[in-house]
């Protein structure tokens, strides 16, 4: 703790932040306690914004060990906010407990998780057409930085399409920006089911896959084997309104549930509809194109003529050149 006050130790602190010109909220990507003496410890941080990325550092008397790497925070200020070699005196962070209903996730995603900027801000853009019900759904499912991350991070299959590390946050970001397409030329779409279809239609495969670090590979996990993804994110969505009171219309929440459940030509004994809505039929084909577009992408020849076979397509890739 002396250590702490010591200020002929250290520069002259600068004021250089205005708080209310921050964002409120911030992705914690890494952290460190250090004790200082029998009673306090002394935390750093690094937080992470697309607007601002902070280091800070403050005496806790107790650790909150709720606030880990990839925990969204938010920052109590010590008087005006100074900097001591680019790292910021702070009184301490608080978890975010509560999924914010206006607050862009994707604003928040580290490097680390997604190295290619160009699909985050596509995801963020996405997003932001969503009706705030909507928004706060994904918020509300999502807000859980572990899930978020796998969610980001993961395959969509581990040997079919998008089979690569945020294969399955491509093909999800695909299948809306294509939806959207597709519904131009159509009457009778609703926007935003085709936008939050697309980003969690497999976002249940964030459980579904495991990351096997002695093998380095993806494997199925029990809850994919037994359970499967497609009932994984109903099982989140319905979470999510129980336990946040997520407000959605009641048409807009059963046209969701629709356009992620149905499916063209299951047997009638399984219980699952058949696509009747405009959107469940587009969202369907969308991912299809997508999934379709991958896979040709990774088999298909140099020149003319027929590809490497997949049994995703039933076939060989053909191509003329």
């Amino acid at each position: 703790m002396a250590d702490y006050n010591m200020p002929i130790t250290l520069p002259r602190p600068v004021i250089d932040l205005v708080p209310a010109k921050l964002p409120p909220i911030f992705r914690v990507t890494s952290i460190e306690r250090l004790p200082v003496d029998n009673r306090n410890h002394r935390v750093s941080a690094k937080l992470y914004h697309e607007e601002a990325a902070l280091a800070v550092t403050w005496i806790a008397p107790t650790v909150d060990v709720r606030i880990t790497k990839g925990s969204l925070v938010g920052i109590r200020w010590l008087g005006n906010p100074t900097s001591v070699d680019g790292v910021i005196r702070i009184a301490r962070l608080v978890q975010m407990e509560r999924p914010e209903a206006s607050f862009n996730l994707f604003r928040t995603v580290p490097y680390t998780w997604v190295k290619g900027r160009e699909l985050v801000q596509r995801g963020a853009d996405l997003w932001e057409q969503l009706p705030r019900g909507f928004q706060h759904m994904f918020n509300a499912i999502l807000w859980d930085a572990k899930r978020f991350q796998r969610y980001l991070m993961g395959p969509s299959s581990m040997n079919g399409h998008h089979k690569s590390m945020n294969g399955n946050f491509l093909h999800s970001i695909e299948v809306a920006e294509r939806a959207l397409s597709l519904a131009r030329d159509y009457e009778g779409t609703f926007a935003p089911v085709l936008i939050l279809g697309g980003l969690l239609h497999d976002a249940g495969k964030a459980d579904e896959y495991v990351f096997d670090h002695r093998r380095q590979v993806f494997s199925m996990s029990e809850r994919g084997a037994l359970i499967g993804h497609r009932y994984t994110v109903l099982e989140w969505i319905a979470a999510a309104r129980a336990k946040h009171r997520v407000i959605v219309p009641e048409a807009h929440y059963l046209a969701l549930l629709h356009a992620l459940t149905a499916a063209k030509g299951a047997p009638e004994w399984l219980g699952i509809r058949q696509p009747m809505s405009m959107d469940a039929t587009i969202l369907s084909m969308a991912d299809r194109l997508s999934g379709h577009g991958d896979l040709h992408a990774q088999l298909a020849p140099d020149e003319s003529g027929f590809g490497r076979y997949h049994r995703h397509l039933g076939g060989r890739p053909y191509v003329v050149s």
